[in-house]
């Protein structure tokens, strides 16, 4: 369940989040500059002469909610005001939260227990928005129900308070694109256009930039774009056809023919191919979450080559072996030892992994699994 347009950095309460930050420890006359910097603010709206042939502006009003926007400590305040929110689900759902961003992952059995779940969830949240100042826009707020594609799936509906709810089919998500079955195409399509983009940039800078210069503008604007939430969506054969939009910018870079082998341009460059970089962001989540997996020394005590390796789980569930958690146990247990013993020196590992992958470009998962 997904929240939309439910926080606002400009309805925060002065009054209950002074009274929040002298709950979590902030008093005397840290609190009273607190205080001092939220209020007497002032606001007017101008209006430029290019649209009314005449500057006008309307009269200072004084802001009485809201925390500062543009600055470093407005965020944190916010961030602050709503740390409480998340304690008063239950166990089993999961709230996400990024800065004005609510989300809610809910768990049931079946259907009946999903839908007590959402009423419960939307209860709660619609009380705790009302204490704290704030509302909770019933009109934008998206329910979606996750389920394998080979599982039927009818149309989920759900009323609250005489409010029809209906399960959206795709949602976006801190700029992911999701869909019910957890299917990446729709976000793959979101970014291609993006990523051509940045190709026809490379072209008409080729003739007048040098390559260290295209690759810094290949890393600015085609890498951060591949590179992002990558560990959700980079697996599936739809992102296929990023790695082709990425040949194409490769052999762009040096003014290479279209038929020119791309392996070699891109050992040259130093520039990863979208399953070598698939594969380094899951080690980087990996050896950032050691807590999160189990090694196969803890599992038995006998001193073997697979005690470096991580304990892979019986799943039969496709959608859970496409998981990255899951993804992230094959990755790692098809990789050299040598490169495995460093992973609890997280910088040395990335670095030794990345040189790793650079002077093996993998076009697919399948290669770089068949190629250990």
């Amino acid at each position: 369940m997904r929240g939309g347009n439910l926080l606002r950095f400009d309805c925060v309460n002065h009054d209950i989040l002074l009274h929040k930050l002298q709950y979590y420890g902030v008093r005397g006359d840290s609190l009273l500059w607190f205080k001092f910097y939220l209020a007497n603010r002032k606001q007017t709206v101008c209006i430029s002469a290019n649209t009314l042939n005449q500057e006008t502006s309307s009269s200072w009003e004084e802001i009485i909610n809201g925390v500062p926007q543009g600055s470093i400590l407005g965020p944190l305040l916010f961030i602050i005001y709503l740390n409480d929110l998340p304690y008063g689900f239950q166990q089993e759902n999961k709230p996400v939260i990024y800065a004005d961003d609510v989300s809610v992952i809910l768990t049931a059995s079946n259907e009946t227990e999903l839908k007590t779940q959402i009423s419960q969830t939307l209860d709660y949240m619609t009380e705790w928005f009302s204490v704290n100042g704030l509302s909770m826009n019933m009109d934008k707020t998206n329910i979606m129900k996750f389920s394998p594609s080979n599982r039927r799936n009818n149309n989920f509906h759900f009323m609250h308070h005489s409010k029809l709810f209906i399960a959206a089919t795709n949602t976006k998500f801190l700029w992911l694109e999701l869909d019910k079955h957890v299917n990446w195409k729709s976000h793959v399509k979101k970014i291609l256009p993006k990523l051509s983009g940045a190709c026809y940039v490379i072209r008409r800078l080729y003739s007048s930039c040098d390559i260290n210069m295209l690759r810094m503008i290949y890393f600015a604007y085609f890498h951060s774009i591949m590179e992002y939430g990558i560990v959700f969506w980079g697996a599936p054969s739809e992102s296929n056809r990023i790695l082709l939009q990425q040949k194409r910018i490769i052999r762009v870079m040096p003014g290479s023919s279209r038929r020119t082998p791309c392996k070699p341009l891109l050992q040259k460059l130093k520039i990863l191919t979208l399953t070598s970089l698939y594969v380094f962001s899951m080690m980087q989540f990996l050896s950032s979450n050691l807590d999160k997996f189990t090694f196969s020394s803890s599992v038995h005590s006998f001193n073997t080559r697979q005690r470096l390796k991580l304990y892979k789980p019986v799943a039969h569930i496709k959608m859970y072996q496409c998981s990255p958690y899951y993804t992230c146990i094959k990755i790692d247990n098809k990789l050299p030892d040598a490169l495995v013993s460093q992973i609890t020196n997280k910088k040395q590992f990335l670095s030794k992994l990345k040189e790793y992958l650079v002077d093996r470009p993998y076009y697919t998962l399948q290669e770089f699994m068949n190629a250990q």
